[in-house]
Parts: C-alpha cells; structure tokens; sequence
C-alpha cells in the first residue's frame, strides 16, 4: 500500500434534496483547474451524504432527485487525467432519506427520543437495524461500479445507545439487561464491532488491499480493537470548529506511536464544516498545514462544494498558499518518526480509550500537553501498551492510578533507571489508599483545603516569584523521604470559601505553613500534590508551568532539544532513517479569540480562535542532542548552511529568522 499523499482536501457535498440544479455548473477543466491552483493531488470525493442522498447512478439508494448525470464518476475522471487520488466518502452514522423513509432505523435514547446531534438536523442511524444491511448493499455497490482504488471514507462513526422498538427486540434477544447502563455499553460496542467487520469486508470487496478509515471526529486512545479495522488514520481536528488547536498536537503524537501512516485534517472555514462563504485566513491554513508536517503527520484540508458542481477558485487560491509550502518540504518530511524524550501516559486509554473517550479533552492530558508544547519538550502521547523503555521520563497526570501489568511496566521503567513525574493521585494504587510503588512517598489524606498556596524554592529557578501563590484542585498530604528535595512548599489558607465563612470576591488567602510539601523532586521521581496539569488547563496559570519545567529539568537535565523560542512557539525533533537525517522543526504563531459566545442568525455561534497576523523571530537559538554525529546543518528547503558547534554532546546553532515555520536538518555520516 502506498504511502498517503501530503495534500488533500476533504471535499464535503452535504445537500438537501429541495435544492434544483445538483452539478449543472461542474465543469472538468474548471476542477482540474481549482485542483492545480490549490496545489492539491488528492480529493475526497462523495458517493452519498448525510442527506442520505447518492451522486451517481444506484439501484440500492436514492440518487438526488436534482442530479441527472453521473457527478461522482465524471469527478474520478477528471481526477485521473491530473494525476490526483480520489477516495470515495460514504455518509455511514447519518442518513436523512433512510431516517424519513424508515424511522424504525433511527437510533432512539432511552428516554425515547431520537439521538439528533443538532435541532433541525441529523439523524442517529442505529448499526444494529437493517440499516447496516443496506449501507454494506450501497459500499458494495460503489467498490464494484465504479473506480474506488484510492479508498473508502465512513463518517460518523460511534457507539450509540438505541432504545427503539427494534433495539430493545434486539437486546432482549441477546440477554442484555437493558437496565444494566455497563451492560448496554458492552451491547453498543458490540454492534460497533459487527459494523465495523461488516462494513470493512464490504469495502475490500474485489480489492483486499483498498483502504477503508471509520471516522468518528476522534482518534480513540488505547482502543486497539476499534482502530484496527483502519488502513491508515485520519485527525479530524478543525481549530476553530470545537476542537482548538490544542487537540491536533495531543491526537498526532498519539497516532505517531501507532503503526499507521496518519493526516490531520483542518477546515478552509472561518468556523466549521457547511459554511458556505467562510475563509480561514491564509496564515492560519499557512500555520496548521506547517504543524502537521511538524508531527510527522500528512494534510487534509475540508472545504464543501455548492450544489451547481462549480469549484470556488478563491478557495483553491486560499489552499494553494499553505499547500505549495507543503508541496516545497515535503522531502523532508516523508517517513520522518518522532524523537521523544518524554511519554505522556493518556488517561483517556486508562480510562478505556472510547469514542467518546474518558473526556475528549481530557483536561488533565490537554494541561500537560500544553505545558510540554510551551516548554518545547519532546515528547508522545501514549496507552497502556506502548514500550517505554524508550522513553527517559514517563508522565502520569492527575488521575492515572496504578495496578495490574501497567503497574509491573512502571515499576521496571524505574527499575531500568527511568524517570518518573507524578501529581494529584497518579501513581497511588486503584484504592487509592497509598502508593502503588515504593518510590520514597508517603500518603497521609487529602488537604482540608481547595485552594491552597505554592512556594517556591531555590530549587525552583524559573519561577517568576518566591512567595505564595494559589493553586487550585485540591491537594494530596504526602510525606517525602530525607532524599527529595523540595521545589515549592505549601501554605494552608484559613478556611474554604462556603455559606459559613469566605473572605473578599474568590478564596482566602495564605495562612500558616503546611506540614506537606508541594512539589517534591529526587532526580529519579518528582510529585506534584494537587492535579497541577488540570488546573494549567482550567486557568492558565504560568506558574503552574514553570514549575513543572523545573521539576523536569531534575528528571532530565540535557533534553533532546532546548530553544529560546517563547511560550507560543512549538519546536518538533524528526528522523528521517533512510536519509540518516534529524529534521528539527520551529513554529511561531499566535492564536487570538474572536468573536463571543452566541446565538445568530438562527444558530449558535462559538467565539473562536484565529490566526490573522504572523511574525518573525529573530537569531532563535537552538540546541540539540542527538545519538548521531551531526556533519552539517542547514535551512531547508533554502539550503541555507548554519555554523554550529558541538559540546557536551548538544549541536548549538542559530536560526537567523522564523516566520510561521521552519526546518532544519542534521546531517548524519551517511551510512
């Protein structure tokens, strides 16, 4: 199977029924034309949407009661004649023709409402009705009539609870205590994993190696039973459509430590899917587009076609500035794998690694993510069963407890001489009674107290200032041994803010010393005590990063990478094994929010977060440890050479200018 393409656009064509004209205005030269201008050389294209509506000719679905030729099939053509791959989208969860025409197909919640994610929008459809009979009978149809050699996109893909006359018939069936919510749980990843061997044996029809993604808007972590029937993975993660552009950097450094080959996929759209009329600015697509390749991932671009068939040339212009940077870097960046220093353990696979995720974003996991990025450290995201032992530090934020093998695997990561961060109750045992290991800790009880006070220590350097500050979450008692050192003790406040007693606008403020630490290091094991990761991520506190930077620099003093780019700046360490090269990438940019929380125009309206306006950084330092000898180091693709020096180890050098993003390669001696 050959290897994705760097430049797609996922090419959305969700259209009503009501609406005349379906590709009168499609015109080959004019797609062939918006396709080269964008720089584009894959385009996903539609068999049927979420109207439930087919763009082709079908003798199991209902074509577009406006379409009187075959749009998808002159689509593939023109495609072909460029040289661009044409996957075939499938709309599997939504289904508006099935839902109207047979409603027994409808997901129903237990309180017998139809699963509808918007108000005058989709339907659920239920996988364990005959539903999933006709979409195998549709996917089939398509593999077998038409040129699907580039592969099959399913959308909407999740377990969903269905209650309707129809599900409970089946659950009965089966034995499923339908008021057991764990057992309907287990029933609906059940029927999850008959879709998903059905609708993958469909796709493969006549071609065993066609390639089949089930998107369901998230990459599960550690859920290899639901990931496995992809052929490669898709990051849905549109920043200013709900996801941020905190989600992308968490979702591709975990798909980094899979087997698959992996793209992000972004919007052209000033907010999310089915605007019509919204651009992104330039720069933002410029910056997004620049960071996947930055995590070693491909590029997708969605956009959405006007019913007439006509592509919009604006658009393809917009496309076309990010993606022929993309087209220019891509040699260094085909096969490049990361080089971490750091596993950042997921508690969403701890917690079972659903769709729906122990939290999407998880806050404690999303906190800890930001930190890393900000601070520049290198690292993964990983599960339960990734190796560790190539890994220098392990993180465990806020909630991971331990037991079982994961226990066993912790336990000889630090035998083996790795090290180990800790906050909030990761690292107890699944009681929660003490700890899991003896790692020179001690739990007492939980601090009486939420908030409660840091101070830092000299042991602390980067901490901006050395008296109390407050720090939210709610803090562990844990006693120490003589070999910690303390990086920031607490103060207890006077009292927590209730009915009874509170003092000014928020908390009280600090009082006496408490007899617990609250960050403690001894080079090998540093604990946080209250669940510092999830409070970054709830208010942002720079300080609560700084100390975490400290506490690191204890577990590793000479990390793969250190620059002096600021807290926006992002910088990702690659390899290139077949061109024996590290590639390190620099970013820049600055996220602004815009807009408010609101409902217009008939529909509610999120503010979001927008890159408009980027600028350069000048004489960036870098310095960077590697296994290999460095022989030379240069921008690409500019090819410009940079000085550097070598010692201790780290290759020292100057970046004269960053604008958005760049790349510089170390040179290995070839083999």
């Amino acid at each position: 199977m050959s290897a994705l393409r760097f430049r797609q656009v996922h090419l959305d064509f969700h259209t009503s029924e009501q609406i005349p004209g379906i590709g009168a205005d499609f015109d080959a030269k004019q797609w062939q034309e918006a396709l080269k201008r964008g720089h584009v050389n894959s385009v996903t294209i539609f068999s049927k949407c979420h109207h439930g509506l087919s763009y082709h000719n079908t003798e199991v679905g209902q074509r577009h009661p406006h379409l009187d030729f075959e749009l998808m099939a002159r689509q593939i053509e023109a495609c072909r004649e460029i040289d661009v791959k044409c996957p075939i989208y499938i709309s599997a969860g939504f289904d508006e023709w099935s839902a109207f025409h047979h409603p027994e197909w409808v997901a129903v919640s237990r309180e017998g409402k139809m699963l509808n994610p918007k108000n005058a929008g989709w339907k659920n459809m239920a996988f364990d009705t005959p539903y999933l009979d006709y979409l195998c009978e549709q996917i089939i149809e398509v593999v077998e009539n038409y040129d699907a050699s580039d592969g099959i996109f399913l959308d909407i893909i999740k377990p969903r609870d269905n209650f309707s006359p129809f599900g409970l018939a089946k659950m009965r069936e089966n034995g499923v205590d339908i008021f057991d919510d764990g057992a309907v749980h287990a029933w609906n990843r059940a029927v999850l994993d008959n879709y998903f061997a059905r609708t993958t044996e469909a796709c493969k029809t006549g071609d065993p190696n066609r390639r089949v993604f089930h998107n369901s808007g998230h990459i599960p972590k550690g859920a290899p039973d639901a990931i496995k029937w992809n052929s490669h993975l898709e990051l849905e993660s549109l920043p200013t459509g709900g996801w941020g552009y905190d989600h992308f950097p968490i979702s591709a450094k975990y798909a980094a430590t899979t087997d698959f080959d992996f793209l992000g996929m972004t919007g052209k759209f000033h907010t999310t899917w089915g605007e019509f009329g919204g651009f992104k600015r330039p720069n933002a697509l410029r910056y997004e587009c620049a960071a996947m390749l930055a995590f070693g991932s491909k590029c997708s671009i969605g956009d959405q076609l006007h019913p007439r068939g006509a592509m919009n040339l604006d658009t393809y212009d917009l496309i076309g500035a990010a993606y022929a940077e993309v087209e220019a870097k891509e040699a260094w960046c085909a096969g490049a794998k990361s080089l971490s220093d750091i596993a950042l353990v997921s508690p969403e696979a701890v917690f079972g690694g659903s769709f729906e995720g122990f939290n999407r974003f998880n806050q404690g996991e999303e906190g800890a993510s930001r930190m890393l990025l900000e601070i520049g450290a290198q690292f993964d995201v990983v599960d339960l069963d990734r190796d560790l032992s190539v890994y220098k530090v392990v993180i465990l934020p806020d909630v991971v407890t331990l037991d079982g093998e994961f226990q066993e695997k912790i336990g000889k990561f630090v035998q083996n001489g790795g090290k180990l961060l800790l906050s909030g109750v990761s690292g107890l045992n699944a009681e929660k009674t003490g700890f899991a290991l003896d790692l020179g800790l001690e739990l007492v009880g939980k601090s009486e107290f939420d908030p409660d006070y840091f101070v830092p220590t000299d042991k602390a350097p980067t901490s901006l200032v050395r008296g109390a500050f407050v720090i939210h979450g709610g803090a562990l008692n844990v006693r120490a041994g003589e070999k910690f050192e303390v990086l920031a003790a607490r103060r207890d406040t006077y009292f927590n803010r209730t009915w009874e007693h509170f003092c000014s606008h928020q908390h009280t403020p600090d009082s006496n010393d408490s007899a617990f630490p609250g960050a403690v290091s001894d080079g090998s094991v540093a604990y946080f005590a209250p669940p510092i990761f999830t409070g970054y991520r709830q208010i942002g506190q720079p300080l609560y990063r700084d100390l975490v930077k400290d506490a690191l620099q204890t577990l590793l003093p000479q990390p793969s990478v250190e620059t002096s780019l600021p807290s926006a700046g992002r910088a990702s360490l690659m390899h290139q094994s077949a061109q024996n090269r590290s590639i390190l990438h620099l970013l820049f940019a600055v996220p602004q929010k815009r807009g408010a929380d609101s409902t217009q125009w008939g529909t509610a309206q999120a503010s979001v977060e927008i890159i408009e306006d980027l600028f350069p950084l000048h004489d960036v330092q870098c310095a960077v440890r590697t296994e290999k000898r460095v022989e030379s180091v240069k921008l690409v693709p500019s090819e410009q050479v940079l000085d550097f020096t070598t010692e201790n180890g780290a290759v020292s050098f100057v970046v004269p200018q960053l604008l958005c993003h760049q790349m510089i390669e170390l040179q290995h001696p070839k083999l």
